[in-house]
């Protein structure tokens, strides 16, 4: 069966916080290992309040990934996939549909020290601009921009 992308729910809450969690610590990034899913499932009400659009990868029962878009502002706030589907063509899946929901261009930020995250954007049309401080975590992150 293929994975289907589908509008965030209320329901989503704890797998998409946990999901959240495990993919992000998967980077190895030291400052991955300062979030807790508690704190993921705060943020998701308060993301959402502030207009977050989400949208959720399943492989039948399961979350595979997911995608959060703040239209407003062009961002694309955060494309995450489970470590065990990583490599799959999920997130593929995803920034396609980031693409097609803000076609007029979109930016993003990755941690600097992602070369797996940079690989994949950049073979994905993705191309680098600045090196910014990550406003409230303090790491070291690359500007995005498409097209």
């Amino acid at each position: 069966m293929p994975v289907e992308i589908r509008p965030y729910r209320d329901q989503d809450r704890n797998a998409l916080a946990r999901l959240w969690l495990e993919s992000w610590r998967s980077t190895g990034l030291p400052v991955a290992r300062l979030a807790t899913e508690a704190g993921n499932f705060d943020r998701i009400g308060r993301e959402l309040a502030a207009g977050w659009e989400v949208h959720l990868a399943w492989d039948e029962d399961r979350l595979v990934g997911f995608l959060a878009l703040k239209p407003a502002t062009l961002c694309l706030d955060q494309l995450f996939v489970s470590p065990e589907a990583q490599g799959s063509g999920i997130g593929r899946l995803l920034l396609d549909l980031a693409k097609e929901r803000l076609p007029r261009g979109l930016w993003f930020r990755t941690a600097l020290d992602n070369h797996r995250a940079r690989r994949f954007y950049e073979r994905n049309g993705c191309r680098p601009s600045e090196q910014q401080t990550h406003p409230s975590l303090g790491h070291q992150t690359i500007i995005y921009r498409w097209p």
